[in-house]
């Protein structure tokens, strides 16, 4: 089982999964944009980047829920998980799970998702060309192995990965069978079961454990910052702000509990696309997921 494989189909899950959250407006954009003031703005980005430093401090984003998410997150996804169900899993499965166990799942899915790019990202600058100048294909070695070993342990994860490589078989292009749809348009769901749900969450979470503790052993910490060559650190960092785009909207329909008429505002962090509610007076996360811009 080839690494390449491995990591195509997580990053299709992740993209996957955070593309069924995303509310109406982003499809509308130019109807439905709000002016935002310069005062929210520096807000926005306050939020943004703190967000962005305490991802870097801790590469898991379960600590960041309590201190930075809305108080009743794992509710609220819960109930629009509920409402629109979830790209590749059965909608009876939604309707079993606990919020607790939806929340673990998608924490887990975007933390899993972060770190493994972290680890990809480390072992390209280090690989990226051989002696001659040539690119590598040494996927075997992208990832540490106990790490592989975990993921091919996982019988979800097996069955998905023979079915793409058999889908794949003689083609060049990764991740055509995942996204297929049948003659209804509903999308692939192969999470069928509240136990391949568990298993799958324990799976990412597991990964996640162990990608942190590969990552704390470098020497060089990689980053999902845009780095910019001659450019210091506070030049990073402005070039990061400009990137995070701070934006607001107001909802066309309700969207994790809150109803049609409330103004979200939006930024880009890292690898995610961020929802954010004042609740209190105070900016609260209410939305994470990748990013698809």
């Amino acid at each position: 089982m080839k690494a390449q494989t491995i990591l195509v189909l997580l990053l299709i899950l992740c993209l996957a999964l955070g593309s069924t959250a995303r509310p109406l407006f982003a499809q509308e954009e130019a109807r439905d944009a709000t002016q935002i003031t310069v005062e929210e703005k520096q807000e926005v980005l306050e939020v943004a980047e703190r967000f962005v430093r305490r991802m870097q401090e801790t590469n898991d984003l379960a600590p960041l829920i309590g201190e930075m998410f809305v108080s009743d997150y794992a509710e609220r996804l819960c109930q629009e998980a509920t409402d629109k169900s979830l790209l590749f899993m059965k909608k009876n499965v939604v309707r079993q799970a606990s919020w607790e166990e939806l929340a673990r799942y998608q924490i887990a899915l975007n933390t899993s998702g972060y770190v493994v790019g972290l680890l990809i990202a480390e072992y390209e600058e280090s690989h990226a060309k051989t002696d001659e100048g040539e690119d590598r294909e040494d996927f075997a070695n992208t990832l540490p192995p106990d790490i592989l070993a975990l993921f091919k342990n996982d019988s979800l994860l097996t069955s998905l990965f023979e079915k793409e490589q058999k889908a794949q078989a003689g083609k060049n292009k990764l991740g055509g069978q995942l996204i297929q749809t049948d003659q209804d348009g509903n999308l692939y769901e192969p999470i069928q079961s509240i136990e391949q749900l568990r298993n799958l969450t324990s799976t990412l979470e597991q990964a996640g454990i162990l990608a942190r503790k590969h990552l704390d052993a470098l020497a060089v910490k990689p980053s999902h910052l845009k780095r910019h060559k001659g450019a210091n650190e506070e030049e990073n960092w402005e070039a990061e702000r400009d990137w995070i785009r701070p934006r607001a909207w107001v909802l066309t329909r309700e969207f994790f509990g809150y109803p049609e008429g409330t103004r979200i505002f939006c930024a880009n962090v890292l690898i995610y696309h961020m929802d954010l509610v004042r609740v209190d007076g105070k900016l609260k996360v209410l939305a994470l997921y990748p990013n698809m811009d």
